[in-house]
């Protein structure tokens, strides 16, 4: 039997969920290395889009124009991504295996089956996590939260509220009825290109943007405690990494571990007025009292375990108020 050395690698379709785009990215790609490893994320080519509104697995628009009496998509939504993991690993196998469908157990002696089973898991895993990269990037750079995410449906059933009057239930009144539509932020070329960038030059999405997105999320769904606890956590990593940023190197360690070790308050109080460019200290003072008092309410849910009178019009302000910090740069 003829063997062949092959050179393997994996394919997989992830659903992307709530990903906007311009019709010009239709069939874009992302290369990027994650480890020894070169990914590619591809959207959907143009043969997937159904040309009627509204119609589609992969491709789908809602909102378009008409040329000539036919609908022209002013955005596509994407719901899948193909993620391949190129020439990961080398394999030796019977080239009829090339020429039949897949899982040729004849063709494959159980050592070698064993051994693709294990590849199977392993570079999948890396195609996933690959994946998750490219969602998170994707995510920090349009500055949209629900990317990747699942559907937020809330408890409402489309009924309104009914006033009645009992005890025989005669409805007097009723109230309005608020319909939700579909949206999210569309990501443009200018995006796109750079979240490429960003993943060619092997950057990471910053810890306290991932805590950010979650929080808007957990707001989103109701979970405001979880949401409060994550956007001070973003708050908190993000005021110390931008106060170590600013250290020099050549500090006696135990002047950085006193730094590290500081009480946020001193942190926000002392050492971040001193790193900020002086023409956003003026922003940061507008905000610096509203972090006191999220930090106040994060120490109360998680020192006394008390937040139930937390509701979602604070929460947001305060995710408000993250945002506007983590928009502020050093001065060195």
């Amino acid at each position: 039997m003829e063997l062949k050395q092959l050179r393997v690698g994996t394919w997989n379709r992830f659903l992307t969920r709530n990903l906007s785009i311009e019709p010009r990215l239709v069939g874009s790609q992302h290369e990027f290395l994650f480890g020894p490893y070169r990914i590619c994320v591809a959207i959907p080519s143009t043969e997937h889009i159904n040309p009627q509104p509204g119609r589609g697995t992969r491709l789908w628009f809602d909102y378009y124009t008409e040329i000539d009496g036919k609908p022209k998509p002013l955005q596509l939504w994407v719901e899948s991504v193909d993620v391949i993991v190129k020439g990961a690993e080398e394999v030796s196998l019977a080239a009829e295996v090339l020429r039949r469908a897949p899982n040729q157990t004849e063709l494959i002696p159980k050592a070698q089956q064993e051994k693709l089973s294990s590849l199977v898991v392993e570079i999948g895993a890396i195609a996933e996590r690959s994946f998750d990269l490219w969602l998170k990037t994707l995510r920090w750079k349009s500055w949209n939260s629900s990317i990747g995410r699942p559907e937020i449906n809330g408890h409402e059933s489309g009924w309104p509220t009914c006033l009645v009057a009992q005890p025989n239930w005669e409805r007097i009144w009723i109230g309005p009825i608020v319909f939700h539509a579909k949206g999210s932020k569309l990501v443009t070329s200018a995006i796109w290109d750079d979240v490429a960038l960003v993943l060619r030059n092997g950057c990471q999405p910053p810890l306290f943007v991932d805590l950010l997105m979650d929080s808007i999320e957990h707001v989103k769904s109701g979970e405001l405690q979880r949401g409060i606890v994550e956007t001070a956590m973003g708050c908190e990593v993000f005021l110390r990494t931008l106060v170590a940023g600013s250290l020099s190197p050549a500090l006696q360690p135990s002047i950085s571990a006193y730094v590290d070790d500081a009480n946020i308050r001193v942190v926000l109080e002392k050492f971040v007025p001193e790193v900020i460019a002086t023409d956003r200290v003026e922003e940061f003072d507008a905000i610096k009292s509203k972090l006191h008092k999220l930090f106040d309410v994060r120490n109360s849910i998680v020192h006394k375990g008390r937040g139930e009178n937390l509701s979602r019009p604070q929460c947001e302000e305060f995710i408000e108020v993250a945002t506007k910090l983590i928009s502020l740069e050093t001065g060195t």
